[in-house]
């Protein structure tokens, strides 16, 4: 049965927004009872604050760690979709901790090809951030089949900003909750109501 979510760590800079979404993946493994563990994190004060939060972290890249036939990785260009039974014989999911490009440029292809006793599973068509890629997979761990569940590729919301409202446009996808909004971490929509745009990711 599955126990662990695994980010493999891959983005040069621990920004903001990147640990807002890892902080969220923390959350939302832990309060499905799984363990929350970044591999490939050498970034010493990224590590500490993952670690303070509630997950294990690893300097060592996780196909040093996890490469089994008990592992799963996550590519959006896998062949097959992740399946609900196949999460009761893994142990261990593994997502690209990528601040994700549109259109996406393949880079979880860096690990995944890496994990050679792994399996190979997409989440859809679409790409997710990391914290909704988590949300999907616990949604999976709890018996849901992809087709089943509700997903919002793009999500458009007003914020408040000291220059004023300004309309924000995320291009990628993410899971629907049961009130029928997506759910996006509520650190990101903070870091997006005091001005943090998608420049700091490049910056």
């Amino acid at each position: 049965m599955l126990r662990n979510v695994v980010v493999e760590h891959l983005e040069e800079r621990a920004t903001r927004w990147l640990v807002a979404e890892y902080l969220e993946v923390i959350k939302v493994a832990r309060e499905a009872g799984l363990t929350p563990f970044f591999t490939n994190v050498r970034d010493e004060a990224l590590a500490a604050l993952l670690e303070k939060s509630g997950a294990r972290v690893d300097p060592r890249p996780g196909w040093s760690l996890f490469n089994t036939p008990y592992t799963i990785v996550l590519d959006l260009e896998a062949e097959k979709q992740l399946e609900p039974w196949e999460l009761a014989a893994a142990d261990t999911v593994v997502i690209g901790g990528i601040m994700g490009d549109h259109p996406p440029r393949g880079r979880t292809r860096l690990i995944s090809f890496m994990y050679t006793d792994a399996a190979k599973r997409n989440l859809g068509p679409h790409q997710f951030s990391v914290d909704g890629a988590a949300r999907v997979v616990v949604e999976v761990f709890k018996g849901k089949r992809l087709k089943d569940l509700k997903i919002q590729v793009g999500v458009s919301f007003k914020v408040n900003t000291l220059q004023g409202e300004i309309e924000v446009f995320l291009p990628f996808a993410y899971p629907v909750g049961e009130d029928g909004e997506p759910l996006l971490s509520s650190r990101v929509r903070k870091l997006l109501e005091r001005g943090v745009t998608w420049d700091e990711l490049e910056g």
